[in-house]
């Protein structure tokens, strides 16, 4: 270290002066499309005017016509152009193109870490910088000769812009009182922006060449004149003795106007406190993940400070933060829409956040119906935390954040009954149905959150369980079928008809259906039509089977193989139907013929690896007798992924588009089917198509 400060020696000190006559009048002029060895010192400089607010300049300089590098054709023509033949408000003054015009562009907004210096005599003067600009060449003529043509052709044409305006239809629009918020985006507007700047006027200056006279006095300014402030030691930090050096504008001081959405940068979050950087995050973000929030914030904070700051202004909605209705809506304000008051935004807002905690989707006409919101104001509230889906509602922006859930157990419970208490307090208000409250009010279970093939294998193993579980239940008897004469039976089909099942279709409300084939097969006499039946029990899973009761399950199971194959989707009414023909296909004495109850059906099929199908049901087919729907989608072919998706999407909705079914399963899966006849040929297997729309098979009758 004491080499390397040897080799850096101190070469030569100066004197720093800070001149401040021409601060607020100093600018520098760039001309980026002009080469360097080719300035506009030489030329004539016929008008130049400025704008100081806006940092404005315009240069108006002389074109030399008698140059032999101009073209004088070219130069009347553009005259004529432009002015034609009248003799007032000329851009030419005469009958060639004999001026140009250089128009600014700001460069720099904030001008506190400029300046010029000038070092003369041992001393370093140096003067802030008021604006740097760029001169480019404006061609504002060709404007107002593309105007003049078009009323020079209405003028051939006998008509007259003045009467077309006369002509059109007077409006009257009903003016309400603008709100703060409204005033706000009015004045952050870019037709407001513009207003204001045409409303500033030109202010004319006059040029000097830079050997005059009044020039050399100007450029003496630039030297300090008189010491008012002096520093003998540099005692203060580095940032405080530039801002001593040069102090911030005052432009920069004034105060922002509030707006809902504002746009931050990083050089304004640094200036802030940690919760006013949370809160700022939050209000222009809406929904954000915690890892995210960290990555962003400037700085080293630790969590707890930040999830410490982070509930002062937010709310956990999925495991990530979505910001509170009151931070958005302040107390006293109103919808910028609707005119609505804050007050009963906000209550609209958490119940909107509160359906989020309990399920992906949300439909905006549920939601409406309940918090009694316009139209406008209920899509500006979904639109900052959800995203709109084709026959499913809105949906959550966000994925949801397990991660954070587990990490922060704490912080998780500690908002469940945030939430708890949020719901008690809007609930007193809005007219939530009951079973939302009864049913989604408790709160402690998680979300569904599991989509595509999760849900259909997370599916089947729950139906393994229950169907597992249901062997605890009591044995209940069940009539067997009779193969007696088997040759003289008369099976009357078209005429079945099934027990009435549960309308809920769960593996635990079937203990109430074990029916048995009774309708079907049985001892008929031709002459007087008498039926004889037997009765038998079937016991439990898991206890010693009687006699030739594994065969009657082992030969069940064979037979459901069988028609899985042809059939992927089967009520038990049908998986029936489907039996008593192999029954007259059989001959006598066939173990199927022992008795077979729906039990039986259901728990075969389980154990084959179909799944009983949760899905909804279209209200306009309630004739549909039997809803307990099994299905196989695990055939072995390379189909099955797709079948997984397209039984995921009914489980959402009875009815589904073509497109949507093809989209998502290209969105999910991220491979496409070879052919449409391919893909036709595994959707018209689960599915049947009703016009416009596709249902799930065994969910409308068929014809």
């Amino acid at each position: 270290m004491a080499g390397a400060a040897e080799a850096d020696a101190v070469v030569e000190e100066v004197d720093v002066y800070l001149s401040k006559e021409l601060a607020d009048n100093l600018y520098v002029f760039q001309y980026p499309v002009r080469p360097s060895h080719m300035p506009y010192d030489d030329f004539e400089y016929t008008s130049v005017r400025i704008k100081p607010k806006q940092k404005k300049v315009e240069v108006e300089l002389a074109v030399d016509t008698k140059s032999t590098h101009y073209a004088k054709g070219k130069g009347e023509q553009i005259a004529l152009n432009v002015d034609g033949h009248c003799t007032e408000n000329r851009t030419f003054m005469s009958d060639v193109m004999d001026r140009q015009m250089l128009s600014s562009m700001t460069t720099v907004e904030s001008m506190a870490q400029y300046a010029v210096g000038i070092l003369k005599g041992g001393e370093l003067h140096l003067t802030p910088l008021h604006s740097i600009i760029q001169l480019r060449p404006s061609f504002g003529y060709l404007d107002k000769a593309d105007s003049r043509g078009k009323q020079d052709k209405m003028e051939v044409d006998g008509t007259d812009s003045q009467d077309e305006e006369d002509a059109k239809p007077v409006t009257v629009k009903m003016v309400r009182p603008e709100t703060d918020q409204a005033r706000a985006r009015r004045l952050a507007s870019y037709e407001y922006h513009e207003q204001k700047m045409a409303e500033e006027q030109w202010i004319h200056v006059h040029h000097r060449p830079i050997d005059d006279v009044l020039s050399e006095r100007e450029r003496e300014q630039l030297y300090c004149q008189s010491v008012d402030n002096e520093i003998n030691q540099l005692v203060l930090p580095p940032k405080e003795y530039l801002s001593s050096l040069i102090p911030e504008p005052e432009e920069d001081k004034l105060a922002k106007p509030k707006m809902p959405v504002n746009i931050l940068s990083m050089s304004q979050l640094k200036t802030m406190t940690l919760p006013d950087q949370v809160r700022a995050l939050l209000i222009n973000a809406k929904v954000i993940r915690f890892s995210q929030l960290m990555a962003i914030l400037p700085g080293s904070y630790d969590q707890s400070s930040v999830l410490k700051a982070l509930q002062t202004v937010a709310l956990l909605v999925q495991g990530t933060w979505v910001v509170k209705s009151e931070v958005l809506y302040p107390k006293d304000t109103s919808s910028p829409i609707s005119g609505v008051s804050s007050e009963i935004l906000c209550r609209g807002r958490d119940y909107v956040m509160w359906r989020f905690t309990q399920s992906r989707c949300v439909v905006r006409k549920e939601v409406a119906s309940v918090t009694k919101l316009q139209a406008e104001d209920t899509k500006e509230i979904l639109e900052q935390m959800a995203r709109p889906r084709v026959n499913q509602g809105w949906e959550f922006l966000l994925e949801p954040d397990k991660d954070f859930v587990d990490r922060h157990a704490d912080v998780a419970q500690r908002q469940h009954m945030i939430w708890q208490a949020k719901l008690q307090q809007f609930s007193k208000v809005l007219k939530i149905p009951k079973h939302e409250t009864e049913k989604k009010g408790k709160g402690k279970d998680p979300v569904d959150m599991s989509t595509g093939p999760e849900r259909v294998k997370g599916s089947r193993s729950r139906t393994r369980s229950k169907s597992s579980s249901m062997s605890d239940s009591s044995p209940t008897k069940a009539t067997s079928i009779s193969n007696t004469d088997h040759s003289n039976h008369v099976i009357d089909v078209d005429n079945f008809r099934p027990s009435e099942p549960s309308r809920i279709p769960t593996m635990s409300s079937l203990d109430a259906g074990n029916h048995a084939l009774t309708n079907s097969v049985g001892e008929v006499g031709h002459a007087t039509g008498r039926r004889r039946s037997s009765s038998a029990s079937y016991p439990k899973l898991g206890s010693p089977a009687p006699q030739g009761q594994g065969d009657l399950r082992t030969e069940l199971m064979s037979f459901l193989n069988e028609i899985f194959k042809e059939h992927a989707i089967l009520s038990i009414s049908q998986m029936r139907k489907l039996l008593m023909g192999r029954l007259t296909e059989s001959p006598p004495g066939h173990v199927l013929g022992s008795g077979v109850t729906d039990k039986l059906l259901e728990e075969s099929a389980v154990d084959i690896g179909c799944t009983l199908l949760q899905v909804p049901w279209p209200a306009q087919y309630k004739e549909v007798a039997d809803k307990r729907l099994f299905c196989r989608t695990a055939l072995g072919d390379a189909h099955d992924k797709f079948r997984g998706v397209i039984l995921d999407l009914f489980r959402e909705n009875f009815k589904l588009k073509k497109t949507l079914i093809l989209e998502q399963c290209k969105e999910l899966l991220g491979v496409d089917l070879s052919s449409k006849a391919e893909f036709d040929r595994i959707l018209k297997s689960v599915c049947v198509f009703k016009s416009p729309y596709w249902y799930l098979k065994g969910t409308i009758p068929t014809t």
